[in-house]
């Protein structure tokens, strides 16, 4: 679908039930709180779906979108989800019957009936500006809070390679309609709980470096997470850490889930596509960032991922 198509079909429909995916991020959040505003905008009645993995730094955001147990929604859509597999537990009943899916991952797998894709943008957020402006709607603070904030945690404070001119503009736009950007880059970029600086050091003093320096891998194990008390928001973008260091083009970090259970993150520059990294173990995501999930013991599933990468980078 186009955009203008989309818009059309949201036109059309009404009674919205709008999806997030599992251990959800400021784009997902912020896109669905931006779309959830924009159609109560047109006069039809929509709710975001209770994501059980959603953050309290999120709070702000979704406050007054939640849906009621008792909505029975005539519409689905999902946001910034590139497959089913990363709907949220409670969300999982709606596979297969997702009406629209918008997004901007190049693996996105097609599963909604309808899907709009673009991999070019830096941030779902920038969709559903956009879809605004298509749909004639005049932009209130609450939604050019949840563009900016979709926007800006997916740039990591427009400092990333996925970010455009286009980008900023619709970021500019969100501040002469009146959004402040100050508290929301203060939560998300300058604001770190003890046990985020606790993570941090246990992440520089585990890294494991191979493939001439250009690799760098951590693990942690759930034993070390409940040690240091941290929680998901605690964990979430280590992986970016290490591609700090000089040398290194690509970082992976392991995250224990549960029994055998691993989430895996990769950042890189231009010498791996983390996309085509994580699309070997199943998962996905886009060139300079991507995810996906092991199972198995820590260090195998670490050395599993971490030779993939290896490869990649030249060193077999």
């Amino acid at each position: 679908m186009t955009l203008n198509e989309a818009a059309a079909f949201l036109n059309a429909r009404n009674d919205f039930l709008i999806l997030t995916h599992k251990r959800p991020d400021g784009d997902t959040v912020g896109s669905g709180a931006a779309l959830c505003r924009l159609l109560r905008g047109l006069g039809k009645e929509a709710w975001l779906h209770p994501n059980e993995d959603l953050s309290p730094k999120y709070a702000f955001l979704s406050q007054g979108l939640l849906a009621p147990a008792s909505f029975y929604p005539q519409t689905v859509a999902a946001v910034d989800v590139a497959t089913e597999e990363l709907l949220p537990a409670s969300a999982q009943p709606y596979a297969g019957a997702i009406d629209l899916c918008i997004d901007h991952h190049g693996s996105n797998t097609g599963f909604a009936r309808q899907t709009v894709v673009d991999p070019s943008r830096s941030a779902v957020g920038e969709l559903i500006w956009e879809l605004g402006e298509e749909l004639h709607f005049s932009p209130t603070l609450a939604f050019c809070q949840g563009i900016y904030t979709a926007i800006a945690t997916d740039t990591g404070c427009f400092r990333y390679p996925n970010t455009t001119p286009r980008c900023h503009t619709i970021a500019a736009a969100c501040m002469e309609n009146g959004l402040d950007c100050g508290p929301i880059n203060k939560v998300f970029f300058e604001t770190k709980t003890r046990a985020r600086f606790q993570v941090e050091q246990y992440l520089f003093s585990h890294l494991q470096f191979s493939a001439g320096g250009k690799l760098a891998a951590a693990l942690f194990p759930q034993e070390a997470i409940e040690e240091m008390g941290a929680t998901a928001d605690d964990l979430d973008n280590l992986a970016s850490l290490p591609r700090q260091i000089e040398g290194v083009s690509c970082s992976i970090t392991l995250t224990q889930l549960g029994a055998e259970l691993f989430k895996a993150s990769v950042r890189s520059d231009e010498q791996v596509d983390a996309s085509a990294l994580c699309a070997q173990f199943g998962g996905g995501g886009h060139a300079r960032a991507a995810g996906c999930t092991l199972r198995g013991e820590g260090a195998d599933c670490l050395q599993r991922l971490a030779a993939a990468a290896q490869e990649a980078l030249g060193y077999v």
